[in-house]
C-alpha cells in the first residue's frame, strides 16, 4: 500500500499555514501533510483534499484537541478520514496501522547515538514509510535505513530548492516534504 502511496520523486506540500491550503490543493502534488491543523478544521480540510483527488496525510503531534491514545488514532480514520500519519513516535506509528492508516515514522539525525538508537527501534515499528529529517542529511544514511526496512523513504525539512529535491532524488529518496509553495510543483508521479 505504502509503495504506491509513495510513488517515486513525490513532493509533498506541508501545509504549515492554512492561508496556502488552497495553493496546496492546486498543486500537481498527490498528497497533502497538513502540519498544523485542530480538531475542529480537520474533517474539512481532509474533505476538501479528498474533492480535489488528494491524499491526507497529518502530523499527529501538531494536532490541536487530539489525544494520541488508540482512541485519537481511530478518530482520525473513522471521524475525520485522513489517509495517514507522521509522528517521531514508533507507538503512535503502530496505533495508526492497527486501525488501517499509512504510518510514517520520523526521524530526526541528530548525532551517531540518535541514528544507532532510532535503527534499533525502526526494527520493531510497523512503519509504512520514514521521514528522515533534516533532509539534505539524509543522503549517507539511506543504506543503513533500507537495511533495517525496506520502505519509501521521504526526506523533510530544509528543502529550499529544486536543485536539494532532484540531489535527494538522484539519491534514492523516494518523496520530500517541503512547506516552501514554490516547490509543491517539483517532479512528482501521480498516484495511480
Amino acid at each position: 500500500m505504502a509503495n504506491a502511496f509513495f510513488s517515486n520523486h513525490v513532493t509533498i506540500p506541508s501545509v504549515r499555514d492554512l492561508r496556502h491550503f488552497q495553493f496546496a490543493l492546486q498543486s500537481e502534488a498527490p498528497i497533502i501533510l497538513l502540519s498544523d491543523v485542530h480538531i475542529g478544521n480537520l474533517k474539512s480540510l481532509t474533505q476538501k483534499c479528498h474533492e480535489a483527488r488528494k491524499k491526507v496525510i497529518v502530523h499527529v503531534d501538531l494536532i490541536g484537541g487530539l489525544n494520541k491514545d488508540q482512541i485519537g488514532i481511530k478518530l482520525l480514520k473513522d471521524l475525520f478520514q485522513v489517509d495517514g500519519l507522521i509522528s517521531p513516535n514508533a507507538k503512535i506509528v503502530n496505533r495508526a496501522k492497527d486501525v488501517g492508516l499509512i504510518g510514517i515514522h520520523r526521524f530526526f539525525l541528530l548525532d551517531s547515538r540518535s541514528l544507532e538508537n532510532g535503527l534499533r527501534g525502526l526494527e520493531m515499528s510497523e512503519l509504512d514509510a520514514i521521514e528522515i529529517l533534516p533532509g539534505p542529511f539524509a543522503k549517507p544514511f539511506l543504506n543503513q535505513f533500507r537495511a533495517v526496512k525496506n520502505v519509501p523513504i521521504l526526506a523533510g525539512g530544509f528543502i529550499d530548492s529544486v536543485e536539494v529535491i532532484h540531489e535527494l532524488f538522484d539519491a534514492g529518496i523516494n518523496g520530500v516534504t517541503t512547506s516552501k509553495r514554490d516547490l509543491w510543483n517539483t517532479m512528482y508521479n501521480k498516484i495511480q
